[in-house]
């Protein structure tokens, strides 16, 4: 676009994440984007010329950044560093550092690194016989000078305040950003000066709008005790709805205050919910017709809250918070006491809060000490009993009460039956017991009789008589009668099990007739109701499909909510509570798709920049915040807030905050959108093409495992005719020769078919192919990659070593894993290569397949011996780790060697060492990632974080013959392998002779 303005003209087609890197004079404009082979984080550095679009790819893998000489010789780049990541530290010194390199670009053969190797050196400037780059070699990013060998180290700028985070440079000047201002730096006289900008704008992004679909931020939702309304925390605000045609109130509060986990009080006439309106979360009572301005009923903690609970009675509130604390609020007095602190315990988080129906009894779960199974506790609130009513030796959860006071139904996870017969079989990775949780229940007094206990000769008829009101008019009032008392001696040896088959249940509500639980352990599944009686106990689908549910405490109406991602609200009813929901639900559904809420932009970020630092001082893992004065920290960065242009600007705010504290897992996650991205456009028929006259040649169709046909690239797909070489020359009828790119005719094609004109050997045919989207092409770049390397070890080894790439340690990745490492089982040699893992939590899973060893075989009239253990990996292996194996697949390069199992080679970790639970969000759903769990050797020594794994045999992948094809890294690992395999080869399993007694003959 001309800088006089006008219409901008696309210049690129990469259709992946393009990095602008800026304007060389010679070159044209510098960026860098996706490699077209290899995995995700492949990056390759290219120029094109804006003019006639001629663009230039640079031979240097990895590179991220780069600028060039003024005579064009040479190229000055970076490899890796933070902004790859997406981490934000201060001083970070991880295996992932951003390395400053420079390649001749007349005829050099190999690239070089230059700089310190000790720092991070960033966005390379050439100048006259300098190389002006950004280094944080004091711990904040400043502008320094080089040599143009590295060599020179000189510091230019001396900045404490803010880090200098982009440079620029034109003739003798730079311009940089530092902290939200611009600034102007003489080369030539060492001035600092700031650039005076006066921008005039309209501020769109500042100024308030109503916000459509705010459901796709629900975070909460609460049925009233009479079944008639609920209301829902959505985007930090508390809306009441009711099945129409009542009107759906907004509790009036403003966008600098985040309201968390509203719910109903019984009589339904307040809404008592989290606010922190006061800097602090603390509880407050606001109107449920929308009047007034509530009022707060407690002190405020300096502490996230986690959980919420109003007592049937509405005088007293249980809530918890993240130090570990169940607190009781009694709201007449406004006395607030800790009732329990789960920290004292060696924990320090609570599982869920349910109230017996006379509000006298609460019952909340947690785990105990280094114990992992969650166990249930009373508490009495009238002589502050507490009891804990089941204990370790199983998971037990979901505690709910029976309306009439005397049992408490629970779900335990207690049942172990053999899913798969037994240990043997091909990829069987030993017993599996499934279906583990079971339906049980306390009877609360000595004398209560079990209702689903068949009845006998022996029964007491007044055991009966509850069952037998069942049967009577229950349109008859009762008089309202004290609820029984619990009878503590002996509570937890009264325990039950109700007779239905073990499951996957979630959800537990219980009423005089049924128990309700969803049976499933996906996102949605059927809703169950069992018949609570002594002779069928029908199970029935009450709802078909059902994300969550909740049932009143009198146990006479019951919520349904069933969630659709691609729905802009979920599905909810109010129904009575019987074996089946009714056939016409007319007056029963609550339709919450259409309601809007007014967001003032401006109040959100100041409410969301408050969060996400209270989100870091509650949630890091070192509660002294690496000695960083946090509110210093807060003073410093919060008058930016006031300059912020859009939300992309706090993400800026954010990222410059959490750094000071320094730690990764420290990405900014942007604000959730309630559109499609314009990524969606984007489809790929997953292979390279390169442009011709008549079209666009097919140059390599990406590789799939060619025993699993439903994961091949759609050219490669059954029955697709298409080969390397191909042309394509029509894309769905429309002729290719004057498309700038083939995306502009695969635009919203993902997922859908498409018709191919394909030309070979000048005669032209045509195939139908299913186009993937962008995040799916890039898996099968990835995957072709790893097949690459696979094919590779395979031909340098003739067989003898497998071969696996684990991306991540995901559950996907488990299965990846079952896949590939079984199918190399009887190798004689094995190459793990975790090179840009993501990281996940299965390290522990896999090293435990990795630890089983052969003890001894079994052989059979010359059949084929097999080992015991079964299908354990006899030879030797090697792991290959570089400066993008991150997080969990660090934790198993490091047990990799704290095992002994093998030697790690490659590179440096990143140093991600601190793993988090990731649920830290904000009211738009963006997110400011915590690290919150460390860990430590056996000697309680400090792991990984901002230093990485060492390898034990460190190999550099080199720029150039990276780019080139090569895989230095995995050479050296064939080279150990094979190396061991010949020092050290595997014994021959050859079972010895059989010893016969000797005939006396006689």
């Amino acid at each position: 676009m001309p800088t006089t303005g006008g219409v901008p003209r696309r210049v690129t087609y990469e259709n992946g994440r393009i990095r602008l890197i800026g304007w060389d004079r010679n070159a044209g404009i510098l960026f860098s984007f996706p490699a077209v082979t290899g995995p995700y984080y492949f990056y390759n550095v290219a120029s094109v010329n804006p003019e006639n679009g001629k663009k230039t790819l640079y031979p240097l893998a990895n590179a991220n950044d780069a600028a060039l000489s003024d005579d064009g010789h040479w190229i000055y780049f970076t490899r890796f560093g933070l902004a790859m990541t997406r981490d934000n530290m201060r001083a970070y010194r991880g295996g992932g550092i951003s390395q400053l390199w420079r390649f001749d670009l007349n005829g050099g053969k190999e690239a070089e690194r230059i700089g310190s190797h000790e720092v991070n050196l960033n966005r390379p400037m050439p100048w006259h016989d300098r190389l002006i780059v950004l280094s944080d070699e004091n711990e904040r990013y400043n502008l320094w000078s080089l040599a143009t060998d590295g060599s020179d180290a000189k510091q230019l700028t001396h900045f404490t305040d803010y880090s200098v985070l982009e440079a620029s440079i034109s003739g003798d000047h730079i311009i940089f950003r530092k902290g939200a201002d611009l600034y102007q730096y003489d080369l030539t006289t060492n001035e600092v000066k700031p650039v005076p900008l006066d921008l005039i704008s309209d501020n769109t992004p500042r100024t308030p709008y109503w916000l459509a679909k705010p459901a796709k931020f629900l975070t909460d939702t609460d049925l009233s005790a009479k079944g008639d309304a609920v209301v829902f925390t959505m985007r930090g605000h508390a809306v009441v709805a009711a099945p129409s045609p009542r009107r759906q109130v907004i509790i009036a509060t403003p966008d600098t205050v985040r309201l968390r986990h509203a719910r109903l009080s019984p009589d339904g006439k307040s809404v008592i919910a989290f606010s922190d309106v006061k800097g602090e979360s603390s509880i407050w009572r606001f109107s449920a017709d929308g009047s007034g301005a509530g009022e707060q009923l407690n002190e405020a903690v300096a502490a996230e809250p986690v959980d919420l609970s109003v007592s049937p009675d509405g005088k007293k509130v249980a809530h918890t918070d993240l130090a570990g604390r169940l607190w009781l609020l009694d709201i007449p007095t406004r006395k607030d006491r800790i009732i329990d602190t789960a920290t004292t315990d060696g924990t320090s988080s609570f599982d869920s809060l349910s109230w017996s129906a006379d509000g006298k009894i609460l019952a909340f779960v947690r785990t105990r000490g280094s114990n992992l199974r969650r166990q249930i506790a009373f508490f009495d609130t009238s002589s502050s009993r507490l009891e804990w009513v089941t204990d370790g030796r199983y998971e037990s959860f979901t505690p709910v009460f029976s309306p009439d006071g005397k049992w408490l139904w629970f779900l335990s996870d207690r049942n172990f039956s053999l899913g798969n017969n037994s240990p043997w079989g091909d990829r069987n990775l030993g017993p599996a017991f499934p279906h583990r949780t079971g339906i049980y229940a306390l009877a609360l007094q000595k004398k209560t009789h079990f209702p689903f206990q068949p009845a006998t000769e022996l029964d007491d008829p007044e055991d009966h008589k509850d069952d037998d009101k069942k049967k009577d008019d229950k349109s008859k009032p009762e008089p309202k009668k004290p609820l029984p008392a619990v009878e503590w001696d002996g509570l937890a040896t009264r325990l039950y099990k109700v007779p239905v088959a073990a499951a996957d249940y979630r959800g537990l509500g219980a009423t005089d007739e049924f128990l309700y639980t969803l049976e499933t352990s996906e996102e949605t599944g059927p809703l169950k109701s069992i018949h609570i009686d002594n002779n069928e106990h029908k199970t029935e689908i009450f709802a078909p499909k059902a994300s969550d549910f909740q049932v009143t405490a009198d146990g006479k109406k019951i919520l349904v909510i069933t969630s659709d991602p691609k729905k802009d609200a979920p599905d909810l009813f109010i129904a009575p509570t019987t074996a089946k929901k009714p056939d016409d639900l007319t007056g029963k559904t609550i339709d919450i798709s259409e309601i809007r809420l007014r967001i003032d932009p401006v109040q959100e970020w100041n409410e969301e920049f408050l969060d996400a630092w209270r989100i870091h001082r509650d949630h890091y893992y070192d509660h002294a915040l690496q000695g960083v004065d946090w509110a210093g920290i807060r003073k410093h960065f919060e008058p930016l807030l006031a300059r912020a242009g859009d939300r992309s600007d706090l993400d800026d705010v954010l990222a410059q905050m959490v750094a000071e504290i320094g730690a990764m897992h420290s990405q900014i996650i942007p604000a959730k959108s309630t559109e499609k991205p314009a990524t969606s456009l984007v489809a790929s028929l997953g292979a390279h093409l390169v442009r011709e006259k008549n079209g666009f040649r097919i140059d390599h169709i990406y590789q799939g495992d060619k025993d699993l046909p439903d994961q091949q690239s759609p050219l490669a797909a059954p029955g697709v005719d298409a080969q390397n070489g191909d042309i394509i020359s029509a894309v769905n009828g429309q002729s290719t020769v004057n498309a700038p790119d083939l995306s502009v005719l695969l635009a919203d094609q993902a997922n859908k078919q498409v018709l191919l004109t394909l030309s070979r050997n000048g005669k032209e045919h045509k195939v139908i192919v299913k186009a993937v989207s962008a995040s799916d092409e890039r898996d099968l770049r990835t995957r072709d990659w790893e097949i690459n390397r696979a094919e590779a070890v395979e031909k340098a080894s003739k067989g003898a070593i497998g071969y696996l790439h684990l991306g991540g340690m995901t559950g996907e990745d488990m299965e990846s894993f079952t896949r590939e490492f079984y199918a190399n089982i009887d190798k004689k040699g094995l190459v793990i290569d975790v090179r840009g893992n993501n990281g996940g939590n299965i390290d522990s899973w896999v090293l435990t397949q990795l630890m089983r060893r052969p003890w001894m075989f079994w052989a059979r009239y010359g059949n084929a011996p097999s080992v015991n253990f079964q299908q354990a990996f006899q030879g030797p292996i090697a792991v290959v780790t570089d400066e993008r194996t991150y997080s969990d697949g660090e934790a198993f390069a490091q047990g990799i060697e704290a095992l002994h199992i093998a030697p790690v080679i490659g590179e440096r970790t990143a140093g991600a060492g601190v793993w988090l639970s990731d649920g830290t969000r904000l009211m738009d759903m963006g997110s400011a990632r915590t690290a919150e769990n460390p860990y430590f050797d056996m000697q309680g020594r400090w792991l990984v974080e901002n230093k990485g794994v060492k390898p034990d045999i460190e190999v550099e992948n080199m720029p150039v013959a990276t780019f080139n094809g090569q895989d230095q890294q995995l050479d050296a690992a064939l080279d150990y392998l094979q190396k061991q395999m010949a020092t050290h080869p595997l014994p021959a399993l050859k079972p010895e002779p059989f010893e016969h007694p000797v005939s006396t003959g006689q």
